[in-house]
């Protein structure tokens, strides 16, 4: 910035930011020894490539349905569809919530809840 008074100003900005809440995903809900399946959608609002990797706090209900040994990949302009599928192991929803994580060196994670 120039000002004609004192000349030229430049400013040190120190910032934070806090990672995003996570996103709570509709209920899944299904009669036990079947499944159900929903997807979640990843889109990024800039012109690159953003590899990320998926983690999924609760295995024993939940998959994602990718090959989660390389990351993924989004693009600018086509939203990454990634079918989640519930399978319960017990009646009621007492320990079958899950956190669905997207992890990015690039940018910050993407955090997803089924409760």
């Amino acid at each position: 910035m120039y000002h004609d008074s004192v000349g030229e100003v430049w400013y040190q900005l120190q910032m934070t930011a806090d990672p995003p809440t996570p996103t709570v995903l509709p209920v899944m809900e299904c009669e036990l020894g079947r499944w159900t399946r929903q997807d979640i959608v990843l889109c990024v609002p800039t012109d690159d490539v953003i590899r990320v990797e998926p983690i999924v706090s609760n295995t024993n209900n939940f998959m994602l349905e990718c090959d989660a040994s390389t990351p993924l990949e989004i693009t600018d302009g086509s939203p990454l569809i990634i079918p989640l599928t519930f399978v319960p192991s017990m009646l009621g929803t007492s320990d079958q919530a899950a956190a669905i994580v997207f992890r990015s060196q690039q940018v910050c994670e993407v955090a997803f809840k089924q409760v």
